[in-house]
């Protein structure tokens, strides 16, 4: 790594710090159901049809957003439906109006199965905000694989168009790389540009739930860096707003394929209410993450008294993490990539990549260092 590079990002460590004593809560994710309408090949929640978690009644998540109105900013605090799949929820415009009321922004992440025009119009008229469509493949045949649905693809496609067409709407299109579809990138872009598509991310998928024994969700080293080469150079192009998620920290690749440094903002800046009421960070960190549960505890007591484990990282720095030199700026990686009962570290973005690290190629980044800290 550069020495301009080294000193932003340790820079950006104490930014960090900073941030996880204010923990200011500018995120709030409610997993509104855990009913879907798809077959997810990497489903980190294993949903089915007919879970037996029954969705959480909106009154009781309505009651937390209006018992943390007194202590937060609702104009800066975003409220995220995601699930399962939201859309199947028949009361979620109900729960957007009364969202809307108490002056919350929100949005919701969506397969885009049920998101029909005229949905759409029902849910900008409750107040939307925002949406995340997924799109998982170029071909039909790629997309339908990974989601399990017949006809998806299409859907998916004249949802992304709907969203991208409607003014004011900020909207993403995620994609899940895997070993199907990592070759057809490049279509992929020309087609979300062809749609008229400004913001597209890509993550990779965790092992965890589904994913976790199936070979063709893991990318191999090459493919990786492949997929980083391909960020990167869309980004310079400027044709699409092309960004890695935030999953993990990337070395070399920090401020090359995203806008900011890595910054695990689970339980530092994001809070989430699970389905059965649990109080979490991210949707994805379950098991001993879990910090309490509406029925039994005050969320923002929860929120400024708990979190520890979110906020102060020492405690991953062992195993694989105790003698890495980049610890500093990673510390420890996303916590959804550690095992939820012993904390072990299941993917690390630098093991993966880092016998092809000598070849990546080194641009200056001071002139962005403004923008991080604001």
């Amino acid at each position: 790594m550069n020495l301009q590079k080294n000193i932003l990002l340790s820079l950006y460590q104490e930014h960090k710090k900073a941030q996880a004593k204010l923990h200011k809560l500018n995120y709030l994710f409610w997993e509104c159901t855990l009913r879907c309408n798809f077959n997810c090949v990497h489903c980190g929640s294993d949903c089915t049809r007919e879970n037996i978690v029954p969705d959480m009644p909106k009154e009781d998540f309505l009651q937390i957003l209006s018992d943390i109105r007194p202590h937060v900013d609702p104009h800066k605090t975003m409220i995220v439906l995601t699930g399962g799949e939201p859309l199947v929820r028949k009361d979620l415009e109900e729960v957007g109006r009364e969202i809307y009321k108490m002056e919350y922004p929100w949005g919701f992440v969506t397969n885009g199965w049920g998101l029909s025009q005229e949905r759409l119009d029902a849910l900008l008229h409750a107040g939307l905000r925002s949406v995340t469509v997924s799109l998982d493949g170029y071909t039909e045949a790629s997309h339908e694989w990974f989601r399990g649905k017949k006809g998806s693809w299409l859907r998916a496609l004249n949802a992304i168009s709907r969203v991208a067409g409607t003014p004011g709407l900020v909207y993403d299109v995620v994609t899940c790389v895997n070993k199907k579809n990592i070759d057809d990138l490049r279509n992929l872009k020309s087609m979300l540009i062809s749609l008229e598509v400004k913001h597209w991310r890509l993550f990779t998928v965790f092992p965890k739930g589904r994913a976790k024994d199936n070979p063709l969700l893991k990318l191999s080293t090459h493919e990786f860096v492949q997929m980083m080469e391909f960020i990167r150079e869309t980004r310079e192009e400027g044709k699409i707003n092309l960004s890695y998620g935030c999953e993990g920290y990337l070395a070399d690749y920090e401020m090359e394929v995203r806008d900011a440094p890595f910054f695990c903002q689970a339980g530092v800046h994001i809070a989430s209410v699970l389905a059965n009421g649990d109080i979490s960070a991210c949707p994805s960190l379950r098991g001993d993450y879990i910090q309490g549960n509406i029925y039994k505890d005050d969320f923002w007591a929860v929120w400024n008294t708990r979190y520890q484990v979110m906020r102060d990282r020492r405690w991953t720095k062992t195993g694989k993490c105790a003698t890495c030199k980049s610890y500093k700026f990673c510390q420890g990686n996303g916590l959804h990539l550690r095992d939820e009962k012993t904390g072990e570290l299941l993917h690390c973005h630098l093991e993966m990549m880092g016998q092809l690290q000598p070849q990546i190629k080194r641009r200056s980044v001071l002139s962005k260092a403004v923008s991080f800290f604001t």
